[in-house]
């Protein structure tokens, strides 16, 4: 495939569907203009029929790809007419005379508006007619392109990919574990390099060939975790920054802090205090720079690392692992056939599995054999072939011309892969090229730059988004996207496909641009700057066609003031991107850029934005995010009537007056409701657009039935996630009462709301249309305290999480929340909380298997007067019941199928009527049953019968503030599989457990706090445990005996315990790397370090720490 690959028909397309537009009247152009693009369209429909055919030969044929982009200038001159045309007549709406003027001004304006616009139509007229007349030179161009020589070539459109495999799994390596064990060995073993404590190892390779996987898979193996103090890993790629690579090294060992400064010399001191005496490996990742000074600048703090430190980088030239005085470096070879087909297999098949495509894995392992061992080419083509299963398909890409094509670095395979998009992908893929390599971007934000540029199409009647994100999903799924931690990035290969295919039109600046140098034709422009270098905006002036500026890279980089006359000379911009730059105004010429569609001010010092701003009236998305010193927006916002995306601190958006003008809104978080014109409720009267979550509050300001019924809830069929919320500590009245039930009976939401809050609400009723939401899924009713009566809600079929809140006017839950005789029981529901029920005292349900039959999660919190409740589910898996009236735990029911629940995890928290265990819950076999936490029930005073030990599968015993507790019976207390016990408070219990943990042989963790009938360890550390902590045992006064021969025990706190005198004679275990002793006088004495008589004993143990009181 040549450089610089024209793409048409796509834009071709796109282009005649907006003339077609203009002729059937969506556009409303006069009649003059009308008939002009009538014959434009009928040119267009001859001239399109030659553009694929086109396309597919410039592969090989020079003059087609000539008379292409002879056909791309045209068509950009036509979608910049169509485009401004349209702009300006949405701008003669916005702004032409107003009915309310006087009638003289108003005759005087008319005619003044009147002219302008006849002259503005002659002028479109004789453009279009120039348009014209340059397509007809090109159509009688079309014997040198011969004959449509189209043969029906497959240009699949994007279908959807079968669920089990869309996407990749890239964890999934094949044939790297001997390159893998080989460098293992290297890694840790000492060091052999020129430097004291540093080895460097380079990984070298071709771009594709795997070194970054190899390197992931080798960095996260659990013996390099164990052998490194510290890990980090940097992306390096082409611009080796040695002032950002410290700052991100600092960042990495400090988890995250990032210093302000921008002094070498102070960052480099702060780096080598960091990593003084500590072993670490660094991965640099996908590293060019040759410049030795450069490297021996960053190198000098790393030095200063513990012995046995490791650097591994990988890159594509050998030399600079040589320059950077690496060891002799690994070069990564191929995957052999067989590892390169099991890798292809993995994304050309379902689940990949080829045994059903006999007569396709044939022709797969022969397209493997052209692959030349690549992994990144045997993703691309296998997610290319993934949806196609006809044998002639895999035939024509074994014998595609490309395999034969000059490579000019780009991998073949690749090249084919992307030969096959549909047109409309090959445009969104291209504009990637602007990125530079290794630049993370974002799925949302890629995607309404797309829609700016015009380069979705939606389909049917789904939004543009919904399409873009399909655009997106599809590359990533082909591999020409990959997952990154904090969004997508490109491999370094698939980024030199991009730029292969994106001719002229799109260009990627690494320094300011200078006009010598640059090709000023370019449409699509992308500017990296780092913290230290500066944007001269008026390098840019000569881009005067340019549809994108992309200010890319840097914080708060130095930027010079905008120049006025910029936005007057770039007339043409869709997408201006002016993200953290150290701007503080933008000129009132802003409201020049009439075609302008995204506009990103984020992280921007500006305070202001001009009122001019509301001439926009194209944008589509504005971000305003982090602009912490804009208070507020021009009224003037309120003319975007285009505005999808308004991306902005919540204050701001609540604070415009008239919002309900911005009819093309998609999100909506918060709506405030207020008294005051431009504020009230029925602002969301036309606002159909909004999708996703929102928020409307104050809905105790919503004046009437009527003014509630405006908001036209129940039309707004892409919110999925509604909260209507009051505000709190109101003075209730019989009046708010009736109020608050009318106003919410009007707020119906669409019957497709899949999450509902109602919060605060004042009714002592909810409506009944909150029974007929039957694709809820989500419900939270808080703070309505005033409620009496729970709807009804277990008909709901699809609702999986209830949370019930605050409504301390309900008593007893009633039959009919269940359901009714038609449907009961929360088919689906899976997580159940009632919290904060101050005066509920039963639920009368009965549970016969039909109640909540899927509920896995239940949460019972702060319901003091509960005493009634149905039998639990079987099903629940997690249990909590905290601040409830129960004197007896309520059962399971089990039906007689199954033998015993599934709880995994109980919590008994706060019950002050509970005083024993022997009834209710512990009665039944809980043989599932692993964590258990009982805290504070200060009249528990019995036990399980048969204490804890018939929980078999218990391996979590915390047991706090329950000082009646103790054993009733002579039983085993404790489960033979525990692993963790923790007693706080529990004097009665402490000594009849503490005799039995010798016996359990799977024990990890021992924590005891404030235990004063604790004396001594009645036996011996069972030989398993890793940590000990014993906290504030006031009459304790020994160690355990033969703590010296636990040899697992590796962590220990001994905290206020002052009778303790010494340690044991025998010393400590060797096994033990941390010692905590605080408050422990007698010990502190004898431990200190060097002079102190039990120091000896503890000198081993690598981490120390002992506080006097």
């Amino acid at each position: 495939m040549p450089i610089g690959e024209v793409v048409l028909s796509a834009f071709m397309q796109a282009l005649f569907e907006k003339v077609l537009a203009a002729t059937i009247g969506e556009l409303k152009f006069p009649r003059d203009v009308t008939e002009e693009l009538q014959s434009l369209s009928s040119i267009l429909s001859i001239i399109q029929s030659h553009v694929e055919d086109a396309e597919e030969r410039q592969l090989k044929d020079k003059v087609a790809r000539s008379w292409l982009a002879k056909l791309k200038g045209v068509a950009d001159e036509m979608d910049d007419l169509l485009d401004e045309y349209a702009a300006e007549t949405l701008r003669s709406k916005l702004e032409g005379p107003s009915n309310h003027d006087h009638l003289k001004k108003v005759r005087s304006c008319f005619c003044c508006f009147w002219l302008n616009n006849c002259l503005f139509n002659h002028k479109i007229v004789q453009q279009i007619r120039k348009i014209e007349g340059k397509l007809d030179r090109l159509i009688k161009e079309r014997q040198i392109i011969g004959p449509n020589m189209n043969s029906g070539t497959d240009r699949q459109e994007i279908k959807e990919r079968p669920k089990t495999s869309s996407l990749i799994d890239d964890s999934s390596v094949f044939g790297r574990e001997e390159d893998k064990e080989t460098i293992m060995k290297i890694l840790l073993a000492p060091n052999n390099s020129g430097y004291a404590n540093l080895s460097i190892i380079p990984i070298v390779g071709m771009g594709g060939l795997g070194k970054t996987t190899l390197t992931q898979l080798i960095y996260n193996d659990e013996r390099v975790k164990e052998h490194f103090q510290l890990r980090v890993w940097l992306c390096v790629s082409e611009i080796f920054d040695e002032m950002k690579l410290t700052k991100e090294t600092i960042e990495s060992v400090a988890s995250g802090f990032s210093s302000a400064t921008t002094n070498m010399n102070l960052l480099q001191e702060d780096l080598s205090r960091k990593l003084q005496g500590k072993r670490f490996l660094l991965v640099l990742d996908d590293v060019w720079n040759e410049d030795p000074e450069k490297w021996d600048r960053y190198r000098c703090a790393l030095v200063s690392g513990g012995k046995g430190s490791k650097i591994i980088i990988t890159t594509r030239n050998k030399n600079v692992g040589i320059l950077m005085g690496g060891m002799t470096p690994y070069h990564l070879k191929q995957l052999s056939n067989n590892d390169c087909w099991q890798l292809f297999k993995k994304h050309a098949f379902v689940d990949g599995d080829s045994s059903s495509h006999p007569e396709l894995e044939i022709i797969g392992k022969d397209i493997v054999k052209k692959l030349k061992g690549l992994p990144l080419a045997a993703k691309a083509v296998g997610s290319l072939l993934c949806t196609r299963d006809a044998e002639e398909d895999w035939k024509n890409i074994l014998k595609s011309e490309i395999w034969e094509l000059p490579s000019d670095n780009i991998l073949p395979a690749l090249r084919l892969s992307y030969s096959h998009l549909p047109a409309t992908l090959k445009r969104c893929f291209a504009f990637c090229s602007v990125f530079p390599k290794d630049y993370v971007f974002e799925k949302r934000r890629l995607v309404q730059i797309w829609m700016a540029l015009g380069f979705i199409q939606p389909q049917g009647r789904g939004k543009m988004e919904e399409t873009g994100s399909g655009y997106f999903d599809e590359l990533q799924s082909r591999s020409f996207f990959q997952y990154h931690k904090s969004g997508y990035v490109m491999h370094d290969a698939m980024h030199d496909l991009a730029q292969s295919v994106s001719i002229d039109e799109f260009q990627r600046l690494d320094d300011p641009p200078h006009s010598s140098s640059l090709e000023r034709s370019a449409r699509h422009l992308s500017f990296s700057c780092d913290n230290r270098s500066s944007t001269q905006f008026e390098a840019f002036l000569g881009f005067k066609r340019a549809r994108t500026l992309l200010l890319l890279n840097g914080y708060k980089s130095i930027t010079s003031s905008i120049p006025g006359d910029l936005f007057l000379k770039l007339k043409y911009l869709h997408v201006l991107d002016l993200n953290r730059r150290d701007i503080t105004e933008l000129p009132d010429s802003i409201g020049n850029l009439k075609l302008l569609r995204y506009l990103n001010l984020s992280g921007t010092g500006i305070a202001m934005l001009p009122s001019s701003i509301g001439k926009l009236f194209s944008l589509q998305t504005l971000k305003l995010q982090n602009c912490h010193a804009l208070d507020y927006l021009p009224k003037t916002i309120t003319n975007l009537v285009n505005l999808r995306w308004l991306e902005a601190r919540m204050e701001l958006i609540t604070g415009i007056a008239g919002i309900g003008n911005l009819t093309c809104l998609q999100q909506l978080e918060e709506f405030v409701v207020r008294k005051d014109k431009g504020y009230k409720i029925n602002e969301l009267k036309a606002m159909k657009g909004i999708t996703g979550h929102i928020c409307i509050k104050n809905l105790e300001s919503v004046a009437s039935v009527e003014e509630a019924n405006e908001a036209l809830l129940m039309n707004k069929t892409n919110i999925n996630n509604l909260h209507l919320i009051w505000s709190e500590k109101r003075h209730l009245t019989s009046e708010t009462v009736d109020k608050d039930i009318k106003i919410l009976e009007h707020l119906q939401p669409h019957h497709e709301l899949s999450e509902l809050t109602v919060k605060a609400f004042a009714g002592s009723y909810f409506p009944n249309w909150l029974s007929n939401l039957t694709q809820l899924q989500t419900i939270h009713l808080s703070d309505c305290t005033n409620c009496s009566v729970l709807p009804v809600l277990g008909v709901l079929p699809l609702l999986t999480f209830l949370d019930i809140g605050g409504l301390h006017a309900i008593v007893h839950i009633n039959q009919e929340f269940s359901g009714t005789s038609e449907v009961k029981g929360f088919p689906s529901l899976k997580e159940l909380i009632f919290e904060d029920m101050s005066n509920l005292k039963g639920w009368a349900s009965v549970q016969d298997g039909q109640l909540l039959p899927l509920l896995t999660e239940l949460a019972v919190i702060d319901c003091p007067l509960l005493e009634e409740f149905p039998s639990f589910p079987s099903s629940v898996v997690k249990l909590k019941i905290s601040e409830t009236g129960f004197a007896i735990l309520p059962e399971i029911h089990t039906p007689s199928s199954q033998v015993s629940s599934s709880l995994v995890c109980l919590q008994i928290q706060q019950c002050p009527n509970l005083t024993s265990l022997e009834q209710g819950l512990f009665c039944q076999k809980l043989s599932t049953l692993q964590q258990l936490t009982i805290t504070g029930c200060p009249e528990l005073t019995h036990l399980p019968v048969e204490g804890f030990s018939a929980l078999t599968a218990l391996k979590s015993i915390h047991i706090h503030d329950c000082p009646k507790l103790e054993p009733s019976q002579e039983h085993s207390l404790l489960p033979s599989m525990l692993e963790d016990l923790r007693i706080s408070s529990c004097s009665n219990l402490i000594n009849p457990l503490l005799r039995e943990i010798d016996e359990i042989s799977s024990m990890i963790n021992l924590a005891i706090t404030d235990c004063a009938g604790l004396h001594y360890f009645p036996v011996k550390l069972p030989a398993t445990l890793k940590k000990l902590e014993i906290f504030h045992c006031s009459n304790l006064r020994c160690l355990p005996p033969g703590i010296e021969a636990a040899s697992c025990l590796a962590a220990m706190t001994i905290l206020n315990c002052p009778l303790i005198p010494r340690l044991p004679e025998q010393g400590l275990p060797q096994s033990l790397k941390e010692l905590y002793i605080k408050e422990c006088p007698l010990l502190t004495k004898r431990c200190k370090e060097n002079d102190g008589e039990d120091w000896p004993k503890i000198a081993h143990v690598p981490t120390i720490e002992i506080e006097d009181c």
